[in-house]
């Protein structure tokens, strides 16, 4: 959109159980602390249980995926030897895992774990794959708690599109981000890049087998962790709707991609001219080119696909997606009114919520989408997408927020449409996934709190110097607005240095602040080796730069404390925070890298302000 029992192979990466300080329950058993995202019921049963050196899961549901989270989770707890095997395997073992298919909604399940025996009951096979990144979390080493959990989704759709203008993502990006996915209990992948030239510039050309494979790797990548990968095909560029040639091109393109795997599609009408036609059979068929005409050509061709040329593939297609050219609004009009009447109803409509990228999504506007388009719409999510003209020098790192939980009774579900930076997209999808699975629950800053501790690890030093990251990047640009304050605990810090300073205590206001900015300053030596900066260096390097300023402007403030003859050094100083904060206003954006380029920008409107009024402190 244009915005401006057989040998398991383990290749899981378990994620981390994280007690978050203050999600314990004082006075006795309380909900499970730290499992992300947030479980619908949970509680603590009992003391732990011991991973013993050999372990057995006796599996009757037949999930590879499941198994093999299972195994690699066991052998991270200390297992050494992890037999599967079926359900009425009767061999003793010291812990057994019993994975059953349970009389449960599809994607739910429930885990209790006491004693010698876990129990993993799924509603389907997609549900025992969730418990089991459950239980994942729950493994220390040589133990897991005794628990309860009950638990399932609150949206139906929830995942990735992979949807920006700009640099499209590696192959490697793309596999690793949908592997993350399944440990996030997302189901859905929808492939639209813009830069993908067949997947719209050139839709009527066939993949060339390289790319095609690759494809199928994402096809493939996507089903061993319980996504579906829908393909999107995007025609409206130039698709004459009457030509038989033009129906040909995309029945054939749809063809080679279901050949390579895909069994989800995707034909998206978004950020076209529909007051044209690309051939006249079009205008003789249509009348003149209009909104109202544009739905009717659009809707036949919509149901076309459904209704004729889908259930010629196979029983395994799912119903057909699509993106209207009126994507972005909840104001009735004729061509909203034309999809209403006549698009087939199993087709899902995409939407963005009020506005291409929306402050907020509430269930007031979730309900008018219902009402104008006839069918619950998919949210195609623009947040943290960086494609457009006020994201120019951008990480959005804010956490994901003002989606009303009750959307979820009204939303088909939520694919949230991310950066061209696939590593750091991951502080905003990991809120994402934790809202679209428990809405109820949904705290943005808890949630960002759990994901800077799941990426340190337990280190304390790496965790804090995350956070004030974090906190340098959190403007939440939208055209002639901001929905996410510019790095407020920094903006607190210097609240509270310029009340000290003018109260007096000019030391303590230099020494509280010196150690804000020794923090800021640790934040490339101490970020540089996670995955989350793979694509962050740029704004690693700037902000190595803001913090030597920032302590350049506190020598000279320091200066200024010591009394007489010492302006003269502060000059100095302040000379120097002048030039380093030129230096850092002209690092550059990675070029080739984002769809918008312009000067690196961290902490601005807040860092860069008090830095200018320094010297007249």
């Amino acid at each position: 959109m244009l915005v401006g029992a057989a040998a398991v192979v383990v290749t899981a990466v378990v994620v981390a159980f994280v007690v978050i300080p203050g999600d314990e329950e004082k006075g006795g058993l309380g909900a499970v602390p730290g499992l992300w995202p947030t479980p619908r019921q949970s509680s603590l049963t009992g003391g732990d249980v011991a991973i013993p050196a050999s372990a057995l899961v006796l599996d009757s549901v037949g999930d590879e995926p499941t198994r093999r989270v299972l195994v690699a989770a066991l052998k991270a707890g200390g297992a050494t030897t992890v037999d599967v095997a079926g359900p009425d395997d009767k061999r003793a073992a010291d812990l057994v895992v019993k994975v059953v298919k349970g009389d449960l909604p599809a994607e739910n399940y429930e885990l209790t774990a006491s004693g010698r025996e876990v129990s993993l009951s799924g509603g389907d096979a997609a549900g025992a794959y969730f418990g089991a990144q459950t239980f994942a979390q729950l493994v220390k080493k040589g133990s897991l708690p005794a628990v309860s959990i009950s638990d399932g989704p609150g949206l139906g759709a929830r995942g990735v599109v992979e949807g920006f203008y700009g640099p499209q993502w590696s192959h490697q990006e793309e596999l690793d981000t949908i592997a993350w996915s399944g440990r996030a209990k997302f189901n859905s992948y929808v492939y639209a890049p813009k830069a993908d030239p067949f997947h719209r510039d050139d839709w009527r050309s066939p993949y060339p087998a390289q790319r095609l494979g690759e494809l199928g790797d994402l096809v493939r990548e996507s089903a061993a962790n319980h996504l579906r990968f829908t393909y999107a095909l995007a025609p409206g560029l130039s698709i004459c709707f009457t030509a038989d040639e033009d129906w040909t091109a995309l029945t054939a393109k749809l063809r080679q991609l279901y050949d390579a795997g895909v069994r989800s599609f995707s034909l998206p009408m978004d950020d076209i001219d529909y007051k044209a036609w690309h051939c006249d059979g079009d205008e003789d068929r249509y009348g003149p080119a209009t909104p109202k005409s544009a739905a009717a050509a659009q809707v036949d061709l919509l149901n076309r696909v459904q209704r004729d040329f889908l259930p010629s593939l196979g029983k395994d297609v799912a119903p057909l997606q699509s993106v209207p050219t009126e994507y972005y609004d909840i104001d009735d009009s004729p061509y909203k009114a034309e999809y209403r009447a006549r698009l087939d109803s199993r087709v899902i409509m995409m939407w963005t919520g009020d506005g291409v990228i929306p402050i907020r999504i509430t269930t007031a506007d979730a309900q008018k989408a219902d009402e104008v388009w006839g069918r619950k719409p998919l949210v195609w999510d623009n947040y943290p997408v960086d494609d457009f003209p006020e994201t120019a020098g951008r990480l959005l790192l804010g956490p994901y927020g003002n989606r009303e939980p009750g959307v979820a009774g009204r939303l088909t579900g939520i694919v949230a449409n991310p950066m061209n930076q696939a590593y750091a997209s991951r502080v905003a999808l990991y809120g994402i996934a934790d809202f679209t699975w428990n809405p109820k629950a949904y705290d943005p800053e808890k949630s960002l709190k759990q994901y800077v501790a799941g990426v340190a690890g337990g280190d304390a030093v790496l965790a804090k110097a995350l956070t004030a990251f974090i906190d340098l990047n959190r403007y939440g640009p939208v055209p002639g607005d901001s929905w996410q304050p510019q790095a407020p605990a920094l903006a607190g810090e210097l609240d509270a240095f310029r009340k000290a300073w003018s109260g007096g205590d000019r030391r303590g206001a230099v020494d509280r602040l010196r150690a804000y900015a020794d923090v800021l300053s640790s934040i490339p030596e101490q970020i540089k080796g996670t995955d989350f900066a793979r694509d962050a260096k740029e704004w690693l390097d700037a902000t190595a730069v803001w913090a030597q300023a920032l302590q350049a402007a506190l020598d000279g403030l320091e200066q200024r404390v010591g009394g007489v003859g010492a302006e003269e050094v502060a000059a100095e100083k302040f000379a120097e925070v002048g030039e380093l904060v030129a230096e850092a206003q002209a690092l550059p954006s990675p070029p080739g890298r984002t769809n918008v380029e312009g000067p690196i920008k961290i902490g601005d409107g807040v860092l860069d302000a008090f830095l200018a009024a320094a010297p007249e402190l």
